[in-house]
């Protein structure tokens, strides 16, 4: 078709000010794409206004209008996250699963049948305008998919792209009833769009059954300019979330207990930020490490980052299943735009995209059996020894990772079309 894009639909349920990791990727593409198309519009969920925030600069530039929504968190307000003994429950698992199941997940799971009765009332005023306007969507939630499906339906003219954050059907999290009815679901849906994107070769394999065009979009990096001082102490931080049993630390806090004099345990210390600061301390508790660890619980994301920059190593928690690696987290590319290189445990096996990208930008390593990440370990702890803690190389960094050049493979995919 060889067509500028000029106009944009982005719908979000997603979206500045709502406090989640999700809404990072979703606003930073958005205000690349507003700085580079000439009309864009954004549908979002009303429930910005009860859930946690954390507005984001540049928002107040963007065409944004809310969609009355009515689901399950418009009821739970502030409280995003369930609690961990609830969700270890049989009946509860299976109400989970059944919500991020279709039908169900379009009546009753983020969004609702409100939410998407209007992104498509909304969206459609805005297509009736620019027919070949380009709609982006992103999961989750499946509302957001759904509302694009539809709308493509209605203005073949337009170009609908879907991006994926992590999958409807995960074959680790086993996260949904009926996998194969929701599998064939997806297949109809998304097989109308013109490409998915996705933030890592591993979810691309897995996403590649649904459309013959996937392309890996990474996270950009954002790096820190406020100046924050490290810690007295060599510190070791993790900000983030366990998923149940599928994120570990054990293998570093056995090491630390075990280590035999290499150096000074009173010297370590160990924060955590996050829901699951009970699960944390378990194993905290299991390896005696209970004198060296602060739990600072749920904080906002300028407090999560204020802890990474006084770290001396953020730890990134991460697992794989056979089949089913190069699951990048969010988490990832916030800890490539700090300062202080990054540790990572996979459970579960390797993880051959992470530790390429870990190599490549020379800014951490991964915990492995042969044991060659604890010469690193040593290195940055004797760093600190000597009052010049090591710091990544922003430029490794930046060659490979920016929003713009996401946006540029984007905007050049479309306009060959």
């Amino acid at each position: 078709m060889n067509q500028a894009i000029k106009s944009a639909l982005l719908i979000h349920y997603y979206f500045p000010p709502i406090h989640s990791i999700g809404v990072l990727r979703n606003f930073y593409l958005a205000k690349e794409l507003h700085n580079r198309i000439d009309t864009v519009k954004i549908l979002t969920t009303s429930n910005q206004n009860i859930l946690p925030s954390s507005p984001m600069n540049g928002l107040e530039a963007m065409d944004v209008s809310i969609l009355k929504t009515k689901d399950y968190r418009s009821n739970r307000g502030k409280a995003m996250h369930f609690d961990e003994k609830k969700k270890k429950s049989a009946l509860f698992q299976f109400a989970r699963r059944m919500i991020d199941s279709y039908p169900f997940n379009i009546w009753m799971g983020e969004g609702g049948s409100n939410y998407i009765k209007e992104g498509i009332k909304k969206g459609t005023e805005f297509l009736y305008k620019n027919p070949q306007a380009l709609i982006f969507t992103s999961f989750r939630p499946y509302a957001d998919i759904y509302i694009g499906a539809q709308l493509k339906k209605k203005f073949p003219e337009s170009r609908w792209v879907v991006d994926f954050r992590d999958l409807h059907v995960d074959p680790m999290y086993k996260n949904v009833n009926f996998p194969n009815f929701q599998i064939r679901k997806n297949k109809k849906l998304l097989s109308k769009a013109e490409f998915i994107t996705t933030i890592s070769n591993g979810l691309g394999r897995k996403l590649n059954k649904y459309n013959k065009e996937v392309i890996t979009i990474y996270n950009g990096i954002h790096h820190r300019t406020e100046k924050q001082e490290k810690s007295n102490k060599f510190n070791i931080c993790y900000t983030g979330s366990l998923f149940g049993n599928k994120r570990d630390p054990s293998p570093l806090f056995k090491w630390l207990k075990d280590q035999g004099g290499v150096f000074d345990l009173d010297d370590i210390e160990i924060h955590y930020a996050g829901k699951d600061g009970a699960l944390f301390s378990e194993y905290i508790s299991k390896y005696g490490l209970d004198k060296n660890y602060t739990n600072h619980g749920m904080v906002s994301h300028d407090k999560a980052k204020e802890l990474q920059e006084k770290s001396h190593i953020n730890l990134l928690l991460t697992s794989v299943t056979k089949g089913h690696e190069g699951v990048l987290t969010g988490k990832l590319f916030e800890y490539l735009g700090g300062t202080s290189p990054i540790l990572a445990i996979v459970k579960g096996g390797k993880d051959n995209e992470l530790e390429k990208i870990l190599e490549q930008t020379k800014t951490g390593v991964v915990i492995s059996e042969d044991g060659q990440w604890q010469s690193d370990f040593v290195s940055w702890y004797r760093a600190w020894e000597n009052n010049e803690p090591y710091l990544i190389n922003h430029q490794n960094v930046e060659s490979l990772f920016s929003w713009e050049n996401s946006v540029n493979i984007i905007l050049a995919k479309l306009e060959n079309i």
